[in-house]
């Protein structure tokens, strides 16, 4: 394909997007959103490598941005040094990241004043869907982009589900996001206590995949935490941002959100434990210190 594209933040997620953009023949080039990324491997694979911001943006008529948050996001289009000046008239930006609406719609207006366009195209899914293409995408923008976008989108998504305006992708994303985390919340408080109990673990876990407390958390939960595989794939630091920002939005919205902000505190709990860097489901450990006792099956199976 002719169409070229400009990647910044080619990390945990972006180096399996980057592969998958390649393999259906798009032309990439990348640029890392922080110092230390060994970009060797997708060199070889075929993308472009530079350290120039004015490389990316004069070379590239599309733009992927997978940061960490909306902070980096304005930095590396308002700068300064930033895409904003750089960018062509008629370039199409996509956040893929997980940002904050008041600053995606902001970000939006401001790239429009150069005849540039932004979608938010916030990401369901890890790095295993990332790499295989199997991630689903939540898109708010104007409708005509979001379908000029849709073979970059197709190329890296197996569902891209179009959700109206500019922020409305990242709102979606952020409900999302909070639900599966108060799931985690309530199991990391929930197990040391039945630890604690003397509950059966493997009994308890039988009960309640056959009854209402199931969900997807709880199946991929549960059998990690009781294995002690705390491998990172959400880091507790990403969670707090996420939900922050859902607080954000309800203060914004003047929209009380008890249950967010609740969530929020364990959130501050943990870091302030020295938890920020750790896996999602590592939350229990906080719970597990106050308890006295560790969630583990004997012989170290799953539930």
């Amino acid at each position: 394909m002719d169409e070229r594209i400009g990647y910044l933040g080619p990390g945990r997620m972006g180096r399996g997007i980057v592969r998958r953009l390649l393999e259906r023949g798009f032309q990439v080039m990348v640029l890392a959103h922080r110092d230390g990324l060994d970009l060797e491997a997708l060199r070889l694979a075929g993308a472009q490598v530079t350290r120039s911001l004015d490389a990316l943006a004069g070379k590239n008529a599309t733009f992927l941005l997978t940061l960490p948050s909306s902070r980096e996001v304005e930095a590396v289009i308002l700068g300064p040094p930033g895409l904003w000046s750089r960018l062509q008239r008629g370039s199409v930006v996509i956040d893929l990241s997980t940002s904050l609406p008041a600053s995606t719609r902001t970000l939006a207006a401001r790239l429009r004043e150069r005849g540039v366009e932004m979608l938010d195209a916030p990401m369901a899914g890890g790095p295993r869907q990332a790499a295989a293409g199997d991630l689903t995408l939540m898109v708010g923008g104007e409708r005509a982009v979001y379908e000029r976008c849709l073979p970059i989108l197709r190329a890296i998504a197996g569902q891209s589900v179009y959700l109206g305006g500019i922020g409305h992708g990242h709102t979606v994303k952020l409900i999302n996001n909070f639900l599966a985390l108060q799931s985690h919340a309530a199991i990391a408080e929930v197990l040391p206590l039945a630890v604690k109990c003397g509950i059966d673990l493997q009994a308890m876990s039988d009960v309640i995949r056959s009854s209402w407390g199931n969900s997807r958390v709880f199946e991929l939960t549960v059998p990690a935490i009781c294995r002690r595989d705390f491998s990172v794939t959400f880091p507790l630091h990403l969670c707090h941002k996420d939900v922050s920002y859902m607080a954000a939005v309800g203060r914004e919205q003047n929209m009380p959100l008890p249950m967010v902000n609740s969530t929020l505190q364990v959130l501050d709990l943990a870091r302030a434990h020295g938890l920020g860097e750790e896996n999602s489901s590592a939350l229990v450990k906080l719970w597990e210190r106050l308890a006295g006792v560790e969630v583990r099956l004997p012989g170290g199976g799953d539930p």
